[in-house]
């Protein structure tokens, strides 16, 4: 009697007359090969513009960060140090006090917003994704609201320290014109490095806003 062999079934693609389909497992197992990138993943990353994105996540942010609370701290101690030693304007000192409390609070925040994206960032869940999220919008909501007090703050500052500078004097204590030298030696510079950097930063953002104009002309 013949034996005939069994049939071997193909792994290839079949067609009846219409488009190839594939087996549904091979499928599957192909496409757990391939890396995961959904829309989720995408969106914590993109959901920021990509210079501020590319900042936010620098861990040489976080040091730059902590280099600048120097000096909101700086100010915070000689504003406290020399309090009541400046007679010809006891808000000098005061000023000091709360442009540093703000600065250090400030700088806190902007901490908590990089520790928050980075976070936002590695978290796999769509929860955890969020918390962070709204985290970075209250804290950024708290520092918007922080920059317009300083804003009025260092006005005021400026109408304070400039105002008795025509009349202060370092070496007599008794007299109501008497603010001890270091503290307002201090607090003078420290505005007008305010305004130095403020300066600079507005021709940066001109060059900045002229190369990108030049650079889109010539494409």
């Amino acid at each position: 009697m013949a034996q005939h062999p069994l049939p071997v079934l193909s792994t290839h693609r079949l067609s009846f007359g219409g488009p190839p389909f594939t087996n549904v497992f091979d499928e599957q197992i192909h496409n757990e090969k391939l890396p995961r990138q959904t829309r989720d993943s995408a969106k914590k990353i993109n959901f920021l513009p990509p210079f501020l994105a590319l900042i936010l996540g620098s861990t040489y942010f976080l040091i730059a960060l902590c280099i600048i609370l120097v000096l909101p701290i700086l100010q915070l101690a000689i504003g406290i140090a020399y309090y009541n030693q400046c007679p010809v304007n006891f808000y000098i000192p005061i000023y000091l006090i709360v442009t540093g409390a703000c600065g250090c609070a400030g700088v806190g925040l902007t901490i908590i917003i990089v520790v928050a994206f980075i976070c936002c960032i590695k978290q796999d869940s769509i929860a955890g994704s969020c918390f962070n999220g709204c985290v970075i919008g209250i804290v950024l909501f708290i520092i918007f609201l922080m920059s317009f007090f300083l804003f009025a703050w260092f006005i005021a500052g400026n109408v304070w320290v400039f105002g008795a500078k025509d009349k202060v004097t370092y070496d007599n204590v008794q007299s109501p014109n008497y603010c001890h030298q270091t503290l307002y030696q201090f607090a003078f510079w420290i505005i007008i490095i305010t305004y130095i950097l403020m300066i600079v930063s507005c021709c940066a953002s001109c060059c900045r806003a002229c190369f990108q104009s030049v650079t889109t002309l010539k494409a």
